[in-house]
């Protein structure tokens, strides 16, 4: 997936109407202001004494003041006692219109600034020319050495007050977006908080040095550095473990300073998210915290913890306690028992407002609102985040932005919910501003809607509140569903019934020989086995606890998967994976739960478990590999190899040991080898284009994996600068025509034109030994790729690497003629570049330098009929689709000959895949039209049917059962879904087998003759 960057609006576009404003307003010789107010018109235009400014200042609030009797006011408090500032502020029009819309829309912008006494202009001045760097960088409170509390606190209040001034006219001027608003105030939080404990420091005195090590966490908006205009914020006071009274003493004083200190003028302060609530005490060990959350931590909490950031103190303390953390708040298997959890949640915050009312009006809480929107971050954040740290962060567009570039939902839903998220916040910044209130539901009144909607930049016509519910309307309603699909999945209504031949089977379970019949008649090929398969499933997992939710569960899934399985290709199959997937989930009831509520995931899953017992193994072993089939109604079945390498550097560097990085690399490995087979089992990738995808997922593996392994080896021995290394592909990789579970074929090249000692032959094999040991080695997410280095000069006799000198000589005097003609399809396909520039002249010179000779033709027929001979046995119950006569080698020999044979004069031949050749001997008239029909559907057949028996198990495979009975599931999954397919494959099997061997005997034969 391209990685898209979320495009979204902020309040800048909702206010592009007031930049008209100026324009209009000047025009007009007299403001329309309401005739209640003409009085103190009179009143400001006397103050003033100036009547062409006061008239320009009259228009300016007719036209763009939410509220013009609070403007009015206002500024005939400022002409009374300031009006000189009032006069050189009215001076310039654009700061006229400024100071209107914000002595219009804020009681409590306007009280500040009269606060200010004489240096009230330089204050707004200041705002209206702030960015948000600026801003952020003058929130400094100046330390001084308070004598008492009442002082600290007062001085604390008035910092604040003028920090929050600043904010709030330059987010209401649009000199800052939504998010640069929340940003800001996280900052003046930020410093408020370490104000208020370096000063609680210093009023604690001598008793200050005792407590050791103490830090403030941040939880909540704060913590995610989204704090909005006028918010509790959310803290938890850490204190290292120890066992010293004096020093928790000491700490726990400290935190109640802290908190007086901050509470008195500065912040509501919000201590509910501590561990243990209300009823723990103020301040939390680092050990304490640990065993609580492990012992008692509830979902809530988990969704807590994502936000949590140290502000203040000995920050380390509480990086510490949050990577202690990280498996209670990220569980490496899918939860998706956690939606029910957070469902209950927001269940129980609409019934705190009652008013269904107040539901709808509140913005944060009610539908649509705010609240729901996080709740959906923070549960793919919690369900996904286990398994991919990438997905870790605070900040609620981060996720969205990061959801989208990695797979996890549509780009354009991400986009609709930061565009919805940006708007909801804008709502809650111009609701908080009036008074600074704790407010999120909309007024009541029409005259306050209208004023809001003015502050918002939608304007002060009639029709704008009318706009104004429209856009918040059409958000809010665009969240909700999100919300309600994402939070609720199926469990809404589970109305899927099943047959009553499934419903019958599934009772009769626990007696193998009453459902043996049942199973029959529903379509499965061996009852016995899969009497005893669905016994297993119905049954109790073994060893532990199933809660009354699973056996509820397993009851209403078990006769519906019945239905759903005997509709599939091998439904014996389908069963025994599904009864060891089951088995293997044990008593965790999210998975059966994912299964109720997600039927598309459930119909892919059933799908894999009847196609392949080699992808059935990786989900009964990861179950947690679950959440690559939740995502697949959004991952696009072809991906670009840049995505691929930037996607599996990402998650490896988001790893923190080499281990880790390891299974890293393997889950990446999975998850897109599922995707490949998932989109070809759903006819979504042609096979060519899955040979390919395949292809690239090897290199971008075998890329990052060489980057690990040279870092290792880097980090215990020098490696010379001078040494250059790169990698050959030979066999599938290098034809681009990879196939399920095909092995690495690999040759390793290096150059040092500077060592003199052969240092470098020594660090290369060290590296190649340590990339083998990365991709072979098992970790608990399995291994990687199984390499074969058997074809790199001299065999399994000759070194793992080879100088580019060595290569040379070798291929110019020692090679046979199958290694020439295994270097066809060779390419270089990682490493320096330059280096394999070179590699691949000498490939070319080496291949291609001559025309394959008559007895090399024969020579290389003769190789094909000892293979076929030695390795390509068949007898009445196998036949072998690769070695065995009219195989694939045929195939692969008889291209690759030919193009040997002619690539020497036509450049156009020297390709690398079958196909590719095939296609190009055509159109150089080599083979004729005919025989390459013949050829290339040939090939597709034998292809497409070794692809069905590869992606069953995790082996090469090429044997194939004569048995009908045995082939019917292949023959389904090739797509003869009749009765008599496993025979019809049969026949056209040993049809196009014929064809091909006799092209290639034609061929071969043609080209030893003495006319060729």
């Amino acid at each position: 997936m391209l990685r898209t960057r979320l495009i979204v609006r902020d309040n800048r576009a909702q206010h592009a109407n007031r930049g008209q404003y100026s324009v209009i307003l000047f025009t007009m010789a007299r403001a329309a202001l309401a005739s209640d107010l003409a009085a103190l018109a009179d009143r400001f235009k006397d103050a003033i004494g100036n009547r062409r400014v006061a008239d320009r200042m009259l228009a300016a609030i007719a036209v763009v003041a939410p509220d013009e009797r609070l403007a009015l006011a206002f500024s005939l408090r400022l002409a009374d006692d300031y009006a000189d500032d009032l006069r050189a502020i009215l001076a310039d029009r654009a700061a006229t219109t400024d100071l209107a819309f914000c002595l219009g829309s804020s009681e409590l912008i306007g009280t500040e600034l009269l606060s200010f006494g004489a240096n009230w202009k330089a204050e707004f001045e200041r705002a209206r020319g702030e960015s948000c760097d600026s801003l952020v960088a003058s929130i400094k409170f100046e330390r001084r050495d308070f004598s008492d509390r009442r002082n600290a606190a007062a001085a604390l209040g008035v910092f604040k007050r003028r920090m929050f001034l600043r904010i709030a006219i330059a987010d209401l001027l649009d000199r800052l977006s939504v998010m640069e608003t929340a940003r800001a105030m996280s900052a003046l939080a930020d410093e408020c908080i370490r104000a208020a404990l370096d000063t609680a420091q210093h009023l604690l005195g001598d008793r200050a040095r005792a407590i050791g090590k103490f830090c403030v966490l941040a939880m909540g908006k704060l913590g995610a550095e989204e704090l909005n205009l006028s918010s509790d914020i959310d803290l938890v006071y850490l204190h290292e473990a120890t066992a010293d009274s004096t020093a928790l003493e000491a700490a726990a004083r400290l935190a109640e300073i802290t908190t007086e200190l901050l509470a008195a003028e500065c912040f509501r302060i919000d201590m509910r998210l501590r561990p243990g609530g209300r009823a723990a005490p103020l301040l939390t060990t680092v050990d304490g915290a640990v065993g609580f959350y492990q012992a008692l931590g509830q979902t809530w909490e988990r969704a807590a913890l994502l936000r949590a950031r140290p502000v203040a103190g000995t920050l380390q303390v509480g990086e510490e306690l949050l990577n202690e953390l990280a498996p209670f708040i990220y569980r490496r298997y899918l939860d998706f028992d956690t939606l029910r959890q957070l469902r209950a949640m927001k269940r129980q915050i609409e019934a705190e407002l009652r008013d269904p009312a107040m539901v709808e009006r509140n913005i944060k809480l009610g539908r649509g609102g705010i609240r729901e929107l996080e709740f959906i971050v923070q549960a793919l954040t919690l369900i996904y985040g286990g398994r991919d740290p990438r997905l870790r962060t605070r900040r609620t567009l981060d996720a969205l932005e990061r959801f989208d570039s990695f797979g996890y939902m549509p780009g354009d839903r991400a986009r609709r919910l930061a565009e919805a998220y940006l708007f909801l916040r804008d709502v809650e910044h111009k609701l908080q501003t009036v008074a600074g209130l704790q407010t999120h539901a909309l007024p009541s009144n029409p005259s306050a809607m209208r004023a809001l909607a003015a502050r918002l930049g939608v304007g002060k016509d009639y029709d704008a509140i009318a706009r104004l519910l429209s856009q918040l309307n059409e958000h809010r309603d665009f969240v909700a569903t999100q919300f309600r699909q994402t939070l609720t999945g199926g469990e809404e209504e589970f109305a899927a019934s099943a047959s009553h031949e499934a419903r019958d089977a599934w009772d009769a379970a626990m007696t193998p020989g009453h459902s043996q019949p049942l199973l029959a008649s529903l379509g499965f090929d061996r009852p016995k086995e899969s009497a005893q398969h669905l016994r297993a499933l119905a049954r109790e997992p073994e060893h532990v606890h199933a809660s009354p939710r699973r056996r509820e569960l397993i009851e209403e899934l078990g006769p519906l998967l019945l239905d759903e399985i005997r509709t599939l290709p091998d439904p014996d199959l389908a069963l025994l994976n599904l009864s060891d997937f089951i088995a293997a989930v044990g008593a965790r009831t999210s998975f059966l739960a994912l299964l109720q509520q997600h039927p598309a995931t459930r119909r892919i899953l059933l799908r894999l478990f009847a196609s392949s017992a080699y992808l059935s193994t990786i989900f009964i072993r990861h179950p947690d590999m679950l959440d690559t089939l939740v995502r697949s109604d959004i991952a696009r079945p072809r991906r670009a190899a840049n995505e691929l390498a930037r996607d599996v550097n990402e998650l490896v560097a988001a790893s923190t040991d080499f281990e880790s990085k390891l299974d890293a690399l393997r889950f990446f490995r999975h998850q897109e080898f599922l995707r490949i087979a998932i989109a070809d089992l759903a006819g979504d990738l042609t096979l060519g284009e899955v040979q390919q995808e395949l292809t690239l997922l090897a290199a971008a593996v075998l890329n990052e994996s060489i980057v690990l392994a040279r870092a290792d080896v880097a980090s215990r021995f020098e490696i010379p600068p001078s040494l250059r290394m790169c990698v050959i592909a030979m066999g599938r990789l290098g034809a681009s025509e990879m196939s399920y579970n095909s092995d690495l074929d690999l040759i390793f090249v290096y150059d040092d034109r500077v060592d003199t000692t052969g240092a470098s032959r020594v660090i290369a094999s060290r590296i190649v030994q340590k990339l083998i040991a990365v991709l072979e080695s098992r970790t608990r997410e399995g291994y990687a790729y199984k390499l074969d280095l058997r074809l790199r000069p001299s065999g399994n006799a000759g070194p793992l690497v080879t100088s580019l000198a060595g290569f040379r000589e070798y291929h110019r005097e020692s090679s046979a003629v199958w290694e020439r003609q295994a270097l066809v399809r060779a390419r270089v396909v990682a490493g320096d570049v330059e280096l394999g520039r070179e590699v691949e002249t000498a490939r070319e010179e080496f291949v291609f330098g001559r025309k394959l000779a008559r007895r090399e033709v024969k020579e290389i027929h003769t190789m094909r009929m000892r293979m076929e001979r030695e390795i390509g046995a068949e007898d009445k119950h196998r036949l072998n689709i690769k070695q065995g006569p009219g195989g694939l080698v045929d195939l692969e020999f008889l291209t690759q000959m030919l193009v040997l044979r002619y690539g020497h004069r036509d450049s156009a031949l020297r390709l690398h895949g079958t196909a590719a050749m095939l296609a190009a001997l055509e159109s150089a008239g080599v083979v004729a039209r005919d025989d390459a029909a013949v050829l290339r559907d040939g090939y597709h057949f034998l292809s497409l049917l070794e692809n069905r028996l590869r992606i069953d198990s995790d082996q090469p495979a090429w044997a194939l059962p004569t048995s009908t009975d045995a082939l019917r599931p292949l023959a389904r999954r090739m797509g003869l879904e009749q009765a008599d397919g496993a025979s019809a494959m049969l026949k056209e099997l040993a049809a196009r087998r014929t064809a091909i061997r006799l092209m290639f005997e034609h061929y071969f034969a043609a080209e030893q003759s003495p006319r060729s």
